[in-house]
């Protein structure tokens, strides 16, 4: 039996539901591999240690082929994607309307993408004839209780998607604005990307292909099965049963990208975008060397 280590982007969670599946089912052990899924102590920590060979997977949204340099990595695969952007209350909409300050909570408040949450505030604001000033926006730490952050006091919160805020909001009846990025023209990048190592890939590229293979398999599941699937999310995290679980798990069955399979003209077009808006920092041959063998 052979150990695989994935890393994940943050906490473990329904967007990572074909990996639960193939352990569920036990189709990773009967290709000789003992997979464990590690929560990651930083957002990148995972991407950086497959370049190490540390990892032998690890998974992330796209937009972390583009923020910045990573010589090493190489991306495998779309797995999941989704609708995502900023949540804005009524509150925030009338304050922006007004030109007042608004507080946005974002579980990595400082980062890169604070310009790409300012960015999509902007367009929609200048969609409603909103004069726009960067400088009141303010993005602040506070994890990933979005819904528990809004019904706080915060006007709105960034890095939220529909398959989980947007169902959470419906549910508990909070009344927000989910503007999505395709809504103000940017690419989108909510979806997570199957990477490894380019050593690893080298030398086990047949293991690569089995697993690419096995996550292809339980995502089409999850999207026959939704049902099947969510049984084995609770089966797999012990997590007490609840309607807005089913709720958010079922969504994110139908948002399942299968086959996984490596393509470079899938995030083209992001890379394209923000490297014309000066928010690349990889260059046309970096991106492209991310798919190459």
């Amino acid at each position: 039996m052979k150990q695989i280590d994935v890393g994940l982007e943050w906490f473990l969670n329904p967007d990572h539901l074909p990996f639960i599946v193939a352990l569920e089912k036990g189709w990773f052990r009967e290709k000789g591999l003992d997979v464990r899924l590690i929560e990651p102590e930083g957002h990148y920590d995972s991407l950086s240690a497959v370049i190490e060979g540390s990892l032998a997977f690890a998974c992330n949204e796209p937009l972390h082929m583009v923020d910045a340099p990573r010589p090493g990595l190489k991306a495998l695969g779309c797995f999941f994607v989704t609708d995502g952007g900023v949540m804005l209350t009524p509150a925030g909409e009338s304050a922006l309307a007004a030109g007042e300050s608004i507080r946005i909570a974002s579980p990595v408040a400082g980062e890169v993408t604070d310009d790409l949450a300012r960015l999509i505030l902007q367009r929609w604001c200048e969609e409603r004839e909103i004069v726009f000033d960067p400088a009141l926006v303010q993005i602040e730490a506070a994890g990933f209780e979005h819904l528990e952050n809004l019904q706080a006091g915060f006007d709105g919160a960034w890095l939220c998607f529909a398959n989980f805020e947007g169902v959470e909001a419906r549910y508990l009846d909070v009344e927000a604005t989910l503007i999505t990025t395709a809504e103000v023209g940017l690419p989108n990048f909510s979806a997570l990307e199957l990477f490894t190592g380019k050593a690893f890939l080298e030398q086990h590229g047949e293991l690569v292909n089995d697993f690419m293979h096995l996550l292809s398999e339980a995502g089409r599941l999850c999207i026959e099965y939704p049902d099947e699937a969510i049984g084995m999310w609770y089966r797999h995290t012990g997590e007490s049963r609840s309607e807005l679980m089913d709720a958010i798990v079922r969504d994110t069955c139908l948002r399942l990208v299968s086959p996984v399979m490596r393509d470079g003209d899938r995030w083209w077009e992001m890379w394209r975008q923000f490297d014309r808006m000066g928010l690349s920092q990889v260059d046309q041959a970096g991106y492209e060397a991310l798919y190459s063998p």
